[in-house]
């Protein structure tokens, strides 16, 4: 048995050092340090001391945790690499994550139904990426379905087409064609499904008029004709030609900006 000598206040906060016949023997959270009843004069014995150091690696391991939730929702699986991190025995992160979890401070259902909230309303994301982002944090392939249930294939449509419409006007100077592949692969960049895409797409008004394509064509075919300006006539002209092609451009638009290059040569 041993005997407490002495209980004196850390300079962590909530923390104390507890001395055994006039010896340091170990620090305790003020938790542990009431549950106790630790007090000057007490006597311990071995058993009774190791458990009390296992519940103040608890509490140290539960201070960890809810330091790391107060700055935004966690998952199980994020609660536990936080504290894998700082050393935590697997056995009291178990205790850990059950106490959360009975507190309602864990939950990963509530997690995935928020994060999906967020990714339509904040940051607007499609559900493939957010399906990735909610696996890679640890959240049941039940729990995401049941979250992205709540995101209807309207409120897809309608997200993406804003989406679409932002990425349209970063792609005024191409072609119909490549504008719209653009826009597409931008949607499904964001995390929608290649047919949600297409459909938005093919709902929009993404169509230049036939002066925009003509200017855009001609613009695009001035740089291509200055890049190619040390190349052979022939081969200049097949290589500016076969990447306007390239760029979505129909054949009668290409012969005419490459027609007009010609005479302003002349």
């Amino acid at each position: 048995m041993k005997t407490i000598t002495k209980i004196a206040t850390q300079k962590r906060a909530g923390r104390y050092s507890i001395e055994l016949d006039n010896q340091f023997a170990f620090g305790v959270a003020e938790s542990v340090l009431i549950k106790y009843g630790l007090a000057k004069g007490r006597t311990l014995d071995e058993d009774l001391i190791t458990q009390i150091k296992y519940d103040d690696a608890i509490a140290k391991a539960l201070t960890i945790a809810l330091n790391y939730l107060g700055h935004a929702l966690r998952t199980t699986k994020q609660i536990k690499q936080k504290m894998r991190d700082k050393a935590v025995d697997e056995d009291i992160q178990a205790q850990v994550i059950a106490q959360l979890t009975q507190l309602g401070y864990v939950d990963d259902q509530n997690y995935a139904n928020h994060y999906v909230a967020t990714k339509k309303l904040i940051t607007p994301k499609g559900p493939h990426v957010i399906r990735l982002a909610l696996q890679q944090a640890g959240v049941a392939e039940n729990m995401i379905e049941q979250a992205l249930a709540t995101y209807t294939f309207d409120e897809q449509c309608s997200i993406a087409t804003k989406i679409a419409e932002k990425l349209a006007q970063g792609y005024q100077r191409e072609s119909t064609r490549l504008r719209q592949q653009k826009i597409v692969q931008g949607l499904v960049n964001k995390g929608f499904s290649f047919e949600t895409a297409q459909l938005v797409v093919d709902s929009m008004s993404t169509d230049n008029n036939a002066e925009d394509e003509q200017n855009n064509a001609k613009r695009q075919a001035e740089k291509l004709w200055h890049r190619y300006r040390h190349d052979e006539s022939q081969q200049r002209f097949y290589k500016v030609k076969r990447q306007l092609y390239a760029k979505g451009f129909t054949s009668e638009l290409i012969d005419a900006a490459l027609l007009s290059l010609e005479q302003e040569e002349v």
